[in-house]
């Protein structure tokens, strides 16, 4: 059985203005976004999601985020390459190298970034810290330093002794915006084996002895607020601490992005948020058949009543590029097999946010940036 009742009703508050962030590309919104999430944590009142208070009064709230790291390089193009072909950069144009990224790396200093111009203003203090592995070259030091610079605490992180960083080398059509990328993971992949995740360059042995155990994750996450995972480091280390965190009662957010896997449902049942594209939510769907989806169950005719008014409002909204009752047929299949809420993004078409239990739909259109 999936146990959804446990959720308080500030924390979905909460969780509903954070997965807004996501949906709304514009900085100062994002800014004013914030400040409403601040808001909404210090009303609640409650110490059981993590933070701790100072004798200042001010309370101190901190977004851990799991995941990678790669020095990333990027290659200018007027288009994608089919099949064979050789192509050249963009006239007056260099390739960008030692880049830092990942998913984590980046959603680390993003969160960083914006949290900071709402310290001033508030009656708390808001960190981010950051959990991944460093690789055991050059490489890693840039790593470092990017995430230092902006604030980002980095006591959580370890260090590969026998892998090199991960690698990014993307190609970019600068006037679509479009991107496709090759990762070398690295120790994003392999530097995990306290964790549990094996390697064959791993000391059997010695693994064992150094293994974390559960509680020892538990202690490592209780201080913080709000879990962001994605899935760029292997899929035990998430399970691991959104199992953590879901014991702990603090918000898991899941990045769908990064390499095609299955998800379990023990997984899809810790996350409050599950966060895929169109493409990789059709992907996930397809891992999950449901043998009983024909048939009705209670509450299926206000489902099906919401369902459609979202449709007729959202169709015309996204032109015919995009097909919405797929869309929400393959985000219910994952909600009846664990998922919560889903929030689907849409490139340029903008956002589209199931809400757990198909409860209600909400659209939003992308925003230019400033």
């Amino acid at each position: 059985s999936i146990n959804k009742g446990r959720r308080k009703v500030h924390r979905h508050y909460y969780l509903e203005a954070a997965v807004y962030i996501k949906m709304i590309q514009s900085v100062k919104l994002f800014r004013f976004l914030l400040l409403s999430i601040s808001a909404i944590i210090t009303c609640s009142g409650d110490s059981s999601s993590g933070g701790r208070t100072l004798s200042s009064q001010k309370t101190i709230r901190s977004i851990l985020v799991a995941g990678s790291l790669n020095v990333d390089t990027f290659l200018p193009i007027s288009r994608f390459p089919s099949s064979g072909e050789n192509l050249t950069l963009l006239p007056n144009t260099h390739p960008l190298v030692d880049v830092p990224g990942g998913k984590g790396c980046n959603q680390a200093i993003a969160c960083a970034k914006l949290s900071s111009s709402t310290q001033q203003t508030q009656q708390e203090i808001l960190r981010v810290a950051f959990l991944g592995q460093f690789g055991n070259d050059s490489a890693s030091q840039i790593l470092q330093s990017a995430l230092t610079s902006n604030n980002v605490d980095i006591d959580l992180c370890g260090k590969s002794k026998h892998h090199p960083s991960g690698r990014g080398y993307v190609m970019i059509v600068p006037d679509s915006g479009e991107v496709s990328a090759v990762i070398s993971p690295g120790s994003n992949f392999y530097g995990w084996s306290k964790w549990g995740v094996k390697n064959p360059t791993d000391n059997d042995q010695q693994q064992a002895n150094e293994l974390l155990t559960d509680d020892e994750i538990k202690q490592m996450i209780s201080p913080h607020s709000l879990l962001q995972l994605q899935c760029e480091i292997p899929d035990l280390v998430n399970k691991r601490l959104a199992s953590a965190a879901n014991k702990l009662n603090i918000p898991v957010i899941l990045d769908v992005g990064g390499e095609d896997r299955h998800m379990d449902r023990e997984l899809l049942q810790c996350c409050d948020y599950l966060i895929p594209n169109e493409t990789e939510l059709e992907r996930l769907a397809g891992h999950y058949t449901d043998e009983n989806e024909n048939e009705r169950q209670q509450g299926d005719d206000k489902i099906e009543t919401t369902v459609q008014q979202a449709i007729d409002d959202i169709q015309p909204l996204v032109g015919q590029s995009l097909h919405v009752p797929t869309l929400l047929q393959h985000a219910k299949r994952l909600q009846k097999n664990g998922a919560n809420n889903v929030l689907i993004t849409l490139g340029s078409h903008g956002s589209l946010l199931v809400k757990e239990d198909v409860s209600s739909i909400l659209y939003q259109p992308s925003c230019p940036l400033p």
